[in-house]
């Protein structure tokens, strides 16, 4: 996502969410950095490789693979779901909802769990891939839900944050919330801390609900509206917030980089910051690309920064993953980058297939990355035995 070439970020105007009113298009002028040359430090071993037979249609769907440990989870467009032995990489099951998924899943207990283009979410038996449930919630769900032994929590186009009963998808509650005349495509998934919701809006507000019942705990604006057009003015939360421990971080749009304590919401740190993608972290540094695709790491305590990485400028970086001593994202033309945690320098480069890699996860060992295509391939470093 993101204002600049190859279109990575789609705008719709909040007043035709229904039809999903799409603009922009423009070619801002910088064309994508090419793949700089440089000696590999560490040597990449495909594990496996899947498909859900489905691709996105270059919708720039919020479709990810999940893992519960044991098994990666992933979904395509057209409604093809595939469960896999993250170990060996067998196909445990494959089944086809004939819906159009948009986001997810999210794995949670028992359940696989999906939103929709036409506002549904799904929720699937993570040991067979039985439908358990669906339930109309009324608007797209282009992201991630979040889950837990009490709720399943969604957040829709429209604004809206929705709870759900685990067993049988039942409303618990819901809290609307305003959305601005024209919005990045695409939303920030909530996340459960224990028992609290966080969640993250197109205003650039942040709130901390609680589980039980949806009542607001704290709410914080981390990043007011500027400028004379709506285009300047855009402060979308589109990356999910991170929670760890008693810190939460967070980062926006043509907005900040905040830290802030989970409890009460008050700001640890804030650094001035755009992004439409998410954070990883280690025990040290926050790992992100902004909104231009140059790569940042910074300091978990303070903000300040570590190391840049501009040499992957305008590739549409994803959300990273942090695994060992590596940071990995994936970009529009299918290649994997594996950076060195310490300074950001290259360890190694893959292309696991043509089309862009829609997003990361790790289990165990692997690398697991799923492509626009429907592709899903896991990497690990190889290791001298």
């Amino acid at each position: 996502m993101g204002l600049c070439w190859r279109v990575p970020a789609l705008l719709i105007s909040a007043m035709s969410l229904a039809g999903c009113g799409v603009f922009g298009g423009k070619d801002l002028g910088e064309p994508p950095a090419e793949l700089v040359d440089f000696s590999a430090t560490v040597e990449l071993q495909r594990a496996w490789q899947a498909s859900t037979g489905g691709g996105g249609d270059r919708l720039r769907l919020g479709l990810a693979p999940a893992s519960d440990g044991a098994r990666v989870y992933a979904g395509g467009h057209d409604g093809r779901v595939i469960a896999i032995d993250a170990r060996e990489g067998n196909r445990v099951w494959q089944v086809n909802t004939r819906m159009n998924l948009a986001g997810g899943p999210a794995v949670s207990g028992d359940l696989v769990v999906f939103g929709t283009l036409d506002g549904h979410v799904l929720a699937l038996d993570s040991a067979t891939g039985d439908e358990r449930w669906r339930v109309f919630v009324g608007g797209e769900v282009l992201t991630a839900p979040a889950g837990s032994s009490r709720a399943i929590v969604v957040r829709t186009v429209d604004g809206r944050l929705i709870a759900l009963a685990p067993l049988d998808g039942r409303r618990l509650w819901a809290s609307d919330h305003s959305v601005p005349r024209l919005i990045l495509r695409g939303n920030a998934p909530p996340v459960i801390s224990g028992n609290t919701v966080i969640a993250a809006f197109d205003s650039g507000r942040l709130g901390a609900y609680a589980l039980a019942n949806g009542d607001t705990l704290w709410e914080q604006q981390l990043a007011v509206p500027a400028g004379r057009t709506e285009l300047e003015r855009l402060v979308d939360i589109n990356a999910p917030p991170l929670a760890i421990g008693r810190d939460l971080f967070v980062v926006g749009f043509q907005g900040n980089m905040v830290s802030l304590a989970l409890e009460s919401g008050q700001v640890i740190w804030a650094r001035e910051f755009s992004s439409h993608g998410g954070l990883a972290a280690d025990l040290n540094n926050l790992y992100v690309a902004d909104a231009a695709s140059e790569v940042l790491a910074v300091s978990r305590r303070n903000g300040n920064s570590v190391w840049l990485n501009s040499d992957m400028r305008m590739r549409d970086l994803t959300t990273p993953v942090a695994l060992g001593d590596s940071v990995v994202f994936g970009d529009f033309e299918g290649y994997l980058h594996w950076l060195s945690a310490a300074d950001g320098s290259f360890q190694a480069r893959v292309r696991a297939g043509n089309r862009r890699v829609l997003g990361l996860t790790t289990v165990a060992d692997l690398v697991v990355a799923q492509l626009d295509d429907g592709r899903v391939v896991a990497y690990r470093v190889r290791r001298d035995d």
